[in-house]
């Protein structure tokens, strides 16, 4: 008979399935972002007119830019370009945001009632169908690709609610920090593989092959998702004993409660440490909107790389923002000698403060002396926002507790607004994308991350507040997402002390 050691080692993943759920759901929510930012990466390549069959014949002509059928429907996909305004240009960007912000309070309620499990899947089959008919799309109709967008945007809606689940239900209460870091990283994740291999593949094979590219890694994973995952740590067929144990330490499960009908929401949105929290959110996405969709056309239009170039190079920043985001989120857990507090002020401000700092250095420093040096200070500030896993992002669920599911809700609709403004903001004061323009934009990022900063590290806490009391005989996961179960084992002990 095999003894209980050896069930764990075979059935158990030697105690760290919760590792192969946090790789799964961060690969997952990755690529779900990714199937919406791609058209930004490979966006300079549909509009780069020079690269279209006709351009040759054009600067023959006496015709104007808007006189040329540049997406013909004689000629095939990857050969089509458009000539977008500035108008469509915002609304390419903006649509998909606006669409997350208008689902994030539907798609809450039915993650509440059927839980992530259901209510992601059926996003990933709906984002993966929208994905791959993108190109035909856009090629036939400017508003409806508005439409399509804004109903990719839904299928994003319910990414930061669905980290704030995991974190809740799967991490351990000292792996907490490793886990928001993890999670929150999925924005940059998306961009890291999205930008460069859009560029190049752009390039190489056509602009359509970015999208078929990903929707299949997008299905791929959707599957992956559904098969894996478990809205319970405590149901899923690879947690053992032991793992679970180690899960729920330290979580109060043994109370009676009613899931979302308790969440106080009138307190939590009165919470001046929360608003903090959301400000601080303001700062960080606003800046965030530039390295996913700004920064490529920044290095081609001022720094003068090819769309290639562009991609590779975006990259840089962006692993580097991992990085730090990755040891942040692992070192912020294990400094023992400073407090809570001070470690989620000190890191806020390298992440805010810090990029406000370089933007304005960036502003004041004119390109075209060393294209290195030019996208080293470029590649700083986007890389230093990597720093805010273990600030703001840390401080919402610490505060907020079993409610940082709706915490992380408000979160979605703040960052996604800040994307949507930035899709606005940033074409409008960059028309010609010449350096003086956006001169005005790094000015702009440099104010608002220090304002942002200043207001977080005033009201910033590292205790759970009154009304973020665990309640219930549920998990976490399980009080807001309302599921009625049964009282779990009672007086758990530490998993270490044996």
């Amino acid at each position: 008979m095999v003894d209980q050691d050896e069930e764990e080692r075979r059935y158990g993943c030697a105690g760290g399935n919760r590792y192969i759920v946090l790789v799964i759901s961060l690969l997952f929510l990755s690529f779900m972002l990714s199937s919406i930012i791609c058209y930004n990466a490979c966006y300079v390549s549909m509009v780069n007119l020079h690269s279209s069959p006709y351009y040759d014949d054009f600067i023959t002509s006496n015709k104007s830019i808007d006189e040329v059928n540049w997406n013909d429907p004689d000629l095939p996909l990857s050969q089509r370009r458009f000539a977008f305004g500035t108008a469509e240009k915002s609304l390419g960007f903006a649509a998909g945001f606006l669409g997350a912000i208008a689902a994030v309070v539907p798609m809450s309620r039915l993650t509440a009632r059927f839980g992530c499990h259901k209510v992601m899947t059926i996003s990933g089959v709906f984002g993966t169908i929208l994905v791959i008919i993108t190109p035909l799309v856009v090629s036939w109709s400017f508003p409806v690709f508005v439409m399509l967008r804004v109903f990719q945007g839904i299928t994003l809606a319910n990414l930061f609610t669905t980290a704030g689940v995991v974190v809740n239900e799967w991490a351990a209460m000292n792996e907490k920090g490793l886990f928001i870091s993890v999670l929150s990283a999925h924005v940059e994740m998306g961009a890291v593989f999205t930008m460069p291999v859009s560029g190049a593949l752009a390039t190489s094979a056509g602009w359509p092959w970015v999208f078929y590219l990903h929707g299949a890694i997008l299905g791929a994973l959707t599957i992956l998702w559904a098969v894996y995952y478990r809205d319970r740590a405590v149901k899923h067929p690879f947690v053992q004993r032991k793992e679970w144990r180690k899960i729920s330490f330290g979580k109060k499960l043994n109370q009676t409660g009613k899931g979302p009908n308790e969440t106080p929401i009138r307190k939590i949105v009165s919470s001046i440490v929360i608003w903090g929290v959301w400000i601080a959110v303001i700062g960080n996405f606003l800046v965030s909107q530039f390295s996913i969709s700004y920064a490529p056309i920044y290095l081609r239009g001022v720094i003068g790389c090819t769309p290639t170039e562009a991609g590779l190079l975006t990259l840089i920043p962006m692993a580097c923002l991992l990085v730090i985001k990755f040891s942040t989120g692992f070192f912020s857990d294990r400094i023992k000698s400073i407090s809570d507090l001070t470690k989620m002020k000190m890191f806020n401000s390298c992440a805010l403060l810090g990029s406000s700092i370089f933007f304005i250095i960036l502003a004041c420093s004119s390109p075209g002396g060393s294209k290195v040096l030019d996208v080293i200070l470029l590649s700083i500030p986007m890389a230093l926002l990597g720093f805010s896993s273990g600030g703001y992002s840390k401080c919402a669920v610490m505060v907020s507790g079993q409610y940082s599911p709706f915490v992380m809700s408000i979160v979605q609709i703040i960052a996604c607004s800040s994307l949507m403004a930035g899709s606005f903001l940033v074409p409008a004061l960059t028309p010609t994308d010449s350096f003086s323009e956006w001169q005005r934009v790094f000015m702009v990022y440099g104010a608002v991350l220090a304002i942002t900063n200043t207001i977080f590290i005033v009201f910033a806490r590292a205790e759970p507040a009154k009304w973020a009391q665990q309640k219930g005989d549920l998990t976490l996961a399980e009080a807001v997402m309302g599921s009625e179960v049964k009282p779990v084992e009672q007086g758990v002990v530490d998993p270490e002390a044996n």
